[in-house]
């Protein structure tokens, strides 16, 4: 009899996963289109991949992560209060909307909009999780080798 695949560095791993934060609030439903990734090569929160080894096809594994095992703490040095003026003329700026801006390096920052109020934008440039404690369910629903070509690049290929 063959020994069921387990998860491990470059299997090609194919899931579904619900995530709620630490209150029970649903931000993502195990529904639609199963996530396909190489693991292994960090596209997932490392806790979250050290979680999921040596699972198997069929298994459901719940991973709890702490806000520095997933997006972090909030960053009080990434809220910005600007005045309207001061913001590139065109942007359309809402309560909800989104701009994005540059920090000291050049690297490119979304900041959401989180109030306007006298003239002045409030921006949150912190990951819209960032913060929080996370609750993955997730249903290993494949377990494949990776191709070499999938090794070399990183990631899994497009299979659909």
């Amino acid at each position: 009899m063959n020994k069921p695949q387990t998860i491990g560095a470059n299997k090609v791993i194919t899931m579904q996963y619900s995530l709620t934060n630490a209150r029970g609030v649903v931000v993502r439903e195990a529904r639609g289109r199963p996530v396909t990734y190489l693991h292994g090569t960090g596209v997932l929160f490392p806790k979250l991949e050290r979680e999921l080894e040596s699972h198997s096809i069929g298994d459901i594994v719940t991973a709890r992560l702490l806000p520095e095992d997933a997006f972090g703490k909030r960053d009080v040095e990434l809220l910005h209060q600007i005045a309207l003026e001061e913001l590139p003329p065109g942007d359309s700026i809402e309560v909800g909307g989104q701009l994005i801006g540059k920090d000291e390096s050049g690297n490119e920052i979304t900041f959401a909009v989180t109030a306007i109020e006298d003239g002045i934008a409030s921006l949150d440039g912190n990951h819209p999780l960032a913060g929080q404690s996370l609750v993955f369910e997730i249903e290993i629903q494949g377990i494949r080798d990776a191709t070499e070509q999938e090794i070399r690049e990183g990631k899994a290929s497009d299979t659909s």
